[in-house]
């Protein structure tokens, strides 16, 4: 397998473990509801992340698995793969079809892949092309972006500074939010914000909560694999539901630990809301950011209002009772070894091992069957 059918093949991989493992957590979700099972917002973003975070570790253990082989302490004939699993499946008489037909079907990914890096086919130039255009032309739109916030951050000013923490104001944007570079965290306040102590407060712990959750840096994360999945809805969904995620948990933090007066939280919401609709201020807020009042104007992204509104209802509920590290770790572990497990099963095969080999013997066999078949006639 060459470089470029490696890297061809792992991108798919993740394209399909992305899938998989949204519908893990929609699958998730939909139990818990059904067993009438809260868990606190900053569980249910930390499962999410998690299970994302699974995905990123895979090929370490794909990576092991190989190593474990070669050294001899996996046995050379053990294999996770769907696709050995279901040809030792076939050999067994567990699957009735054509020879031909199954290796067809299986040699469906090796076709399609082997399409695109040829160019053989106007499909596979098509293809080509369109994930050519697509990337580079969102990593134009992630620079700009970055440019865009730059100068947000340029023109704002030094109001206070905490070791590696700046707290900036600005004229130009009405909404809270905060970012980062390398070296130095931002919080961005609406200077018009200072007239009133009790937002501020509550603008400025909420961005703190982001930052204790790590929601800035799960941002610029998101922000770099767009390029990459732009194509695919899942992702959008998947980003969705981390926004959406967040917000709940910052609210959930802050309200339930008696920091802050329910009512008086969502009136300032409700506030920033009016100041960015009043000033046409909606979108100027540039990623990677995490603001006060989520805005997200892609294609599968939450609307603002309907956000706004899922906000304050789910302030009005009563608090969920947290569970233990331990307990929580119950779900999660599992939740990522099924993520990773699943990740081994989806590998392209490598060698060709004994069951391949009957059955390209009996592929052989059929056609020359199908030879002799027409020559009679």
């Amino acid at each position: 397998m060459t470089l470029s059918d490696a890297v061809l093949n792992t991108y798919i991989n993740a394209n399909i473990m992305l899938i998989f493992a949204f519908g893990l957590w929609s699958l998730a979700r939909f139990i818990t509801q059904k067993l009438q099972i809260k868990l606190p917002y900053i569980l249910q973003l930390r499962l999410l992340n998690g299970i994302f975070l699974a995905i990123a570790l895979s090929p370490i253990a794909i990576l092991a698995l190989t190593a474990l082989t070669s050294i001899g302490a996996v046995s050379p004939g053990f294999s996770l793969r769907v696709s050995d699993f279901a040809i030792a499946q076939y050999l067994n008489g567990s699957i009735e079809m054509k020879a031909v037909e199954f290796e067809h079907i299986l040699g469906m990914r090796n076709t399609i892949t082997e399409n695109i890096l040829t160019l053989k086919t106007p499909t596979g130039m098509l293809i080509t092309g369109f994930f050519t255009l697509g990337f580079v032309g969102f990593i134009g739109l992630s620079l700009l972006n970055i440019f865009k916030l730059r100068k947000i951050l340029c023109n704002s000013y030094p109001w206070r500074q905490y070791g590696s923490l700046k707290i900036l104001l600005s004229d130009k944007t009405f909404i809270p939010f905060s970012t980062r570079s390398l070296k130095t965290r931002f919080v961005v306040i609406p200077s018009g914000m200072l007239a009133n102590s009790n937002d501020l407060k509550m603008a400025l712990a909420h961005e703190f909560q982001h930052m204790r959750q790590s929601d800035v840096e799960w941002a610029f994360v998101l922000e770099a694999l767009r390029p990459l999945f732009f194509w695919n809805p899942v992702f959008y969904f998947w980003k969705r539901q981390v926004q959406h995620l967040r917000e709940l948990a910052c609210d959930q933090q802050l309200v339930a630990g008696k920091k802050f007066d329910a009512k008086a939280y969502c009136e300032c919401l409700l506030q920033v809301c009016q100041n960015s609709i009043r000033k046409r201020d909606q979108y100027s807020i540039a990623l990677p950011s995490v603001p006060f009042v989520q805005v997200d104007r892609t294609p599968f992204g939450l609307n603002a209002a309907t956000a706004l509104k899922q906000r304050i209802i789910a302030m009005a509920e009563p608090a969920t009772a947290s569970i233990s590290n331990k307990a929580f770790a119950c779900i999660l572990i599992p939740a990522m070894a099924l993520v990773i497990l699943a990740s081994l099963t989806i590998q392209a095969p490598t060698d060709w091992s004994q069951d391949r080999l009957m059955l390209s013997a009996i592929v052989n066999l059929e056609r020359m069957q199908d030879r002799n078949t027409l020559a009679q006639k």
